[in-house]
C-alpha cells in the first residue's frame, strides 16, 4: 500500500513538472515569435521610411516617381500596422510622429521641416531598439 501511494505521488509529480516544463516552453516561444514579429515590423517601418525621407530630401513630392512613392508608402503602413499591434504606446506613438512628419514633407518644405522628421525619426529608431532590448542603445 506504501509503494502504491509512493508510485502515484512520483507519477503525479512527473506530470506536474512535465506540464510546468510544457508551459514555460510555449512561453519562451511566444516571446521570441513575439520579438521576431516586432523586430520584423521594425525593420519594414525604418527601412521603408529612411527611403522615403531620403527621396523627399532629394526630389521632393513632386519629383518622385509615384507608383514607387505608392509602394513605399505601402510597405510603411503595413509595418505600421504590426507596430501598432505589436509594440507599446510609446513606440506606437513615436511611429505615428513620424508618419505625420512624413506626410507633411514636400517640395515647399523647408530645413525645420526635414529636421523635425528626422529627429522624430531617430527617437522611433530609439525607441525600437530599447522595446527590442537591443544592447546598442548609444543613438
Amino acid at each position: 500500500m506504501g509503494n502504491l501511494a509512493a508510485a502515484g505521488f512520483g507519477a503525479l509529480a512527473s506530470l506536474v513538472v512535465v506540464a510546468i516544463g510544457a508551459w514555460l516552453q510555449a512561453q519562451r516561444e511566444r516571446r521570441h515569435w513575439l520579438r521576431d514579429q516586432k523586430l520584423r515590423g521594425a525593420v519594414d517601418y525604418v527601412t521603408s521610411t529612411r527611403y522615403l525621407l531620403n527621396q523627399y530630401r532629394k526630389l521632393g513630392e513632386l519629383g518622385m516617381d509615384e507608383d514607387d512613392r505608392r509602394e513605399w508608402l505601402n510597405r510603411m503602413q503595413s509595418a505600421r500596422s504590426t507596430l501598432s499591434l505589436l509594440c507599446g504606446a510609446r513606440t506606437v506613438t513615436l511611429a505615428n510622429d513620424v508618419a505625420r512628419a512624413l506626410y507633411r514633407l514636400g517640395p515647399e518644405s523647408d530645413e525645420a521641416q526635414e529636421d523635425a522628421a528626422e529627429t522624430a525619426f531617430q527617437n522611433l529608431v530609439w525607441q525600437l531598439r530599447k522595446e527590442l532590448g537591443s544592447p546598442r542603445l548609444d543613438g
